[in-house]
């Protein structure tokens, strides 16, 4: 089952776990050379990106390279994993992995990677008990509710875009420092995320961000709470961002924006994409990127009406 291919811009997609190779051929086993290329064939979509065809053989032997990944690291930096793996097995099981598997596009080694690294912040930002429990409003977000109802980052419920990524809102502006605790907020981005990631399209597409920063004032701009953020933005959460659109970004947002863009990073940064002007103009832009009006916000001059607080006791009576 080996095939040899010549080097080209479609083998170098196919990731490094399934590949050996010199530097003018390829040999790749050729039971999954069928699936990733397939993948790579497709056309990219509004963002460029490309989504590999999950067939059962690629799930299982992805999940199995992951474990392999996994037993690489030395056992003192996968200690939280390991005790999560006995505590809450539940959230370490294959529909877990696959979420980061999905994230890194089935590159193993880095999914082995963020995936360590995301049980380490998870202690780090949640303590040794609540770490270990379900992220729900009554579970390890119980005493966070002053930094999840305030709407910082909210999710539009039932809402996707064309290629199914789920969307956020992020609204700088409803921060409030003084009601809780700049960790407490960091845990409510954890929650949010997580609610969006119980959808698989969400893990498969990735998601795309709306900035709303608008009434901002320079007090906002806590560089210690944005770091914060970022960390768990940037390289832990196993989420896909295709982009971050910034809508009508105030003089004292984009002033401040050179700080925002060191934290970031590299990667994070090419997704950015800034619309100014009125919201006619900001609709026209969005929908370029099939953000249609009836799934924009109002407050971008969209139809979709966010109700945070109903989705909160929606999801609290669900046990969520």
């Amino acid at each position: 089952s080996i095939f040899i291919l010549p080097f080209s811009n479609t083998v170098r997609r196919i990731k490094k776990q399934f590949i050996s190779c010199d530097p003018f051929f390829v040999i790749v086993d050729l039971r999954l050379v069928f699936t990733i290329i397939m993948a790579s064939e497709q056309q990219p979509d509004t963002y460029g990106q490309i989504h590999p065809i999950e067939t059962p053989e690629l799930l299982q032997k992805s999940l199995r390279a992951l474990d392999e990944e996994v037993e690489k690291i030395p056992e003192d930096k996968r200690f939280n994993y390991e005790k999560a793996k006995i505590k809450c097995a539940n959230l370490t099981d294959d529909d877990a992995k696959l979420v980061f598997l999905r994230c890194e596009v089935f590159n193993a080694d880095l999914a082995a990677i963020r995936l360590v690294k995301y049980w380490d912040k998870r202690v780090e930002i949640f303590g040794k008990e609540k770490a270990f429990l379900p992220l729900t409003l009554d579970g390890a977000l119980k005493d966070d509710m002053n930094a999840i109802s305030c709407g910082y980052m909210r999710l539009l419920p039932n809402v996707k875009d064309p290629s199914g990524r789920a969307l956020f809102m992020i609204d700088p502006a409803l921060q409030q420092p003084s009601k809780y605790e700049r960790v407490s907020l960091v845990r409510s981005i954890w929650y949010v995320t997580h609610a969006a990631l119980e959808s698989i399209t969400a893990q498969q597409k990735g998601v795309v961000f709306l900035v709303y920063p608008h009434n901002i004032s320079r007090k906002i701009f806590d560089q210690v709470q944005m770091k914060m953020n970022m960390e768990s933005l940037k390289g832990l959460l196993p989420l896909r961002v295709a982009a971050v659109h910034i809508c009508k970004p105030t003089f004292i947002f984009s002033s401040a924006f050179s700080i925002l863009k060191v934290l970031i990073g590299e990667r994070l940064r090419k997704r950015i994409k800034k619309h100014s002007g009125k919201d006619a103009h900001v609709l026209e832009k969005l929908a370029e990127f099939g953000l249609t009006k009836d799934i924009v916000p109002t407050e971008f001059g969209g139809n979709f009406a966010l109700d945070h607080n109903k989705w909160l006791e929606n999801r609290r009576s669900k046990g969520l």
